[in-house]
């Protein structure tokens, strides 16, 4: 009995020979084969289960249902038979090299596939690569294989353009396209959003680091994305695209692997996914991992070595079902742990790896979501409504002493949301494409610290924060004339913020946040141009805006109320060829970014940091990117960012506190300048087994840790590297990779503690790390 792998509802004859942007990333046959009948609306049959798991590459392109299915058949050694004006059957090829036949009627004869196109899902109305005007980076999830159990860092690897605070795993703060404010995650709204498909995984707080183990992608575009993605976008967003479950079949992989640290200790990580069908038309897929990364900083005071050893221990599980044909829901859910059992940061002094501590400053960050989605994925018209809630707990330690007084500085930050996205759009297509539809998010964060001394406890001054937001958006794009396309869009956003402080100055309280209780509403329009003069050359130019609410912060034993802050961005930009379908393939852009009433963190008069609006600032970033396949095994790829911001028009609190400081007016956090470069090789030994490596190195130039006199320190200037081997088939492989191969010691942070200079702190890069790794399916 044929095992059927997609249903979808009957569609005229006459629509057989339409073309539908098709996004399939490889797998199995079986895999890709189902996600293409899924997205196509077609009905393809496997006889043989035995073909369900041969290695099958992407299917991408803007394709007829026969072009698809025939670039599937091709790349994997297969022959077609056409049943239907939407039913296929595909079969064993008599020989394995030969040409897909097809034992059909003449009409239903398969067309050679068109160039494939990738698709920009973020873009959210599946806009090709040619037609995205904008800057935007794609990592396939295949290559991310072989490095272990990898979060946020493996995404900064392999970006010129995206960067992170180093404190530690869940406690960082993301930035992309020189868009930073300040060095701390706390109340104010991160100027990076985050997505987990399309349910946002926070708001406020640092990034979760959310584990990229069984995934189909990460996109990242630079902002600002205001119009799409609201606030909390003003340098952009990263999306992680996880695989979905696979209707049909039963299947698992499992990966283990130990590593060995220089100058520390070793450590291990395994990870695991079942993927198993529930009932016709509905399956399930779960992913576990855990991991344990060696420390390497040592603690001179208590004379312990190794003390900043690393755990993470999560799990993601996923439900989808067909509801009718053509419409699926997916139910979700994911559970993360972080551990640190010290921080990771070294005294400047000294030979790099060690500091003197008088207390142990643990950390755990806990990360959890949920959600679920509808969605309608094929046809004209497509539908996604997707309603998630997260929650997020950081505790943190800090060494708060003084002289030979031992005192540590605790602090609890909590949040969580409840959000809600809906839309509907329409593909390009007869020279149009749009979008349309509503968000509305309501989330809480709450910071609280406090000092121990022994077994005495003082609570100091804490604050929360809490938004609503309700929001309509809308885009269209417009073919104005062959090779040229403009699109037009606009949010329009309610805010409603409200908030209060605990242990605090009674005779200051009342006075500092009467504001706290507002509504703020925002407009946002975005344009863009965009023309293909030539064949693979796309030019643009856009303007977008975003924006952040305001809120209310902590500031010594008060809080303040800060306000709003918006991003205007002017864009020229680039893009020649597609990466690993054009021989050579570039990109690049030039940014000006004007910032009202920037939003900054800098550290108070008691030592801690604290928010407030600094005034208005301007940034410049030109970044190029790109690559040139050498041959058919070998790949080479550089690129390079420029960034200058500065503090153009300080507010007069911040000009007091800054006074000439040199360098206080600098955006802190990006570097001046970055670049990278990377090699990736292949080689096919035959019988299905391939050796493929590839190798990254990494410069980030000098950078400003924060703003203001007190965090004007410098951090940066050092070089990464990275390279992986991997040995075996789709079903088995062992793979060796190295980091920081020129065993660096860096500095990628200045800072560890508050309460001391950042002159006597450095975040060394772990140094030198091998791993060895072997991982099978079943």
């Amino acid at each position: 009995m044929a095992l059927l792998l997609s249903l979808a509802a009957p569609i005229s004859p006459s629509f057989a020979a339409q073309t539908r942007v098709i996004d399939v990333p490889r797998g199995t046959v079986g895999e890709v084969a189902f996600a293409l009948g899924r997205q196509a609306g077609i009905n393809i049959a496997i006889p043989d289960a035995t073909l369900l798991g041969r290695p099958a590459p992407a299917v991408r392109g803007k394709l007829s249902d026969e072009a698809a299915v025939g670039q599937l058949a091709r790349a994997a050694g297969l022959k077609v038979r056409v049943v239907g004006s939407k039913s296929f059957i595909l079969t064993r090829a008599p020989h394995p090299a030969a040409a897909v036949s097809i034992a059909a009627a003449p009409s239903y004869d398969l067309p050679s596939p068109e160039p494939e196109e990738i698709v920009v899902t973020a873009s959210k109305r599946d806009t090709t690569s040619p037609r995205f005007a904008g800057q935007w980076t794609k990592i396939d999830g295949d290559d991310l294989k072989g490095w272990g159990i990898v979060g946020s860092e493996a995404i900064e690897a392999r970006s010129v353009g995206f960067s992170s605070t180093h404190l530690g795993s869940g406690r960082n703060k993301l930035f992309i396209r020189g868009i930073a404010d300040s060095s701390f995650s706390g109340p104010t709204q991160s100027p990076v959003g985050q997505y987990m498909g399309d349910m946002r995984m926070g708001y406020s707080g640092p990034d979760p680091d959310v584990r990229l183990i069984d995934i189909e992608s990460v996109e990242v575009l630079e902002g600002p994305q205001g119009t799409l993605y609201g606030s909390g976008s003003l340098g952009g967003i990263v999306q992680v695209t996880p695989v979905k479950p696979v209707l049909g079949m039963t299947a698992g992989r499992a990966s283990v692997g130990i590593s060995l640290t220089t100058h520390g200790d070793p450590g291990f990580d395994g990870s695991g996914m079942f993927n198993m069908p529930l009932w016709e038309g509905a399956a399930f897929r779960a992913v576990g991992y855990h991991s344990a990364e060696g420390g390497y900083v040592d603690n001179l005071a208590t004379g312990k070595s190794d003390i900043n050893r690393l755990s993470v221990d999560g799990g993601r599980a996923m439900m989808s079902a067909d509801i009718i044909p053509g419409w699926s829901i997916d139910v979700s859910g994911l559970a993360q742990r972080i551990r640190g059992e010290d921080s990771q940061y070294a005294d400047r002094e000294g030979h790099g790896l060690s500091r003197y501590s008088m207390v142990p400053q643990p950390f755990v960050s806990r990360f959890e979501m949920g959600g679920v989605a509808i969605r309608k994925d094929g046809g004209s018209l497509r539908f996604r409504s997707t309603t998630g809630f997260t929650r997020q707990r950081v505790t943190e330690n800090f060494d708060a002493s003084t002289g030979d007084t031992a005192r540590q500085l605790g602090q609890d930050s909590r949040g969580w949301s409840v959000s809600n996205e809906t839309r509907v759009w329409r593909p390009m297509a007869q020279g149009y494409s749009w979008v349309a539809g509503f968000s509305s998010i309501v989330h809480r964060y709450a910071v609280a610290r406090d000092i121990r001394e022994g077994e005495h406890q003082v609570d100091l001054a804490g604050v929360e924060n809490r938004v609503r937001e309700s929001t309509a958006y809308g885009e269209i794009g417009l073919r104005i004339a062959d090779g040229l396309e403009a699109s037009a869009g606009a949010r329009y956003t309610i805010s409603s913020l409200s908030g209060n402080g605990s242990h605090l100055n009674p005779l200051l309280a009342a006075s500092r946040y009467g504001e706290a209780d507002r509504e703020e509403r925002q407009f946002l329009p975005s344009f863009s141009l965009l023309a293909r003069p030539v064949d693979k050359l796309t030019l643009y130019g856009r303007f977008q805006q975003g924006f952040r609410p305001g809120g209310l912060s902590i500031e010594a034993d008060f809080v303040r109320t800060y306000h709003n802050d918006k991003l205007a961005t002017a864009e020229l930009g680039f893009r020649y060829g597609i990466s690993q379908r054009h021989p050579i393939d570039i990109q690049g852009s030039l940014t000006l970014s004007k910032w009202s009433d920037i939003q900054a963190d800098f550290i108070d008069a008691g030592g801690l940091p604290s928010t407030d609006n600094i005034g208005d600032g301007r940034v410049w970033t030109l970044t190029l990117n790109g690559g040139a396949q050498v041959s058919r095994t070998l790949r080479v790829e550089a690129g390079v960012a420029w960034n200058d911001g500065k503090i153009t028009r300080p507010s007069e609190a911040f000009k007091l506190m800054a006074a000439e400081a040199e360098g206080a007016m600098r955006i802190p956090n990006i570097a001046r300048l970055a670049a990278r470069a990377a090699i990736d090789w292949s080689h096919e030994l035959g019988g299905g087994h391939s050796l493929t490596a590839s190798s990254y190195l990494r410069y980030i130039g000098r950078s400003r840790l924060g703003v203001g006199p007190r965090l004007g320190d410098a951090q940066g200037d050092y070089l990464d590297s990275g390279i992986s081997v991997r040995l075996g088939d789709d079903r088995r492989a062992i793979s060796f990779t190295a980091t920081n191969l020129a065993d660096q010691l860096g500095n990628r942070f200045a800072f560890g503690a508050p309460f001391t200079s950042g002159r006597d702190q450095i975040t060394p890069l772990r140094p030198r790390t091998f791993r060895l790794g072997i991982d099978a399916a079943f």
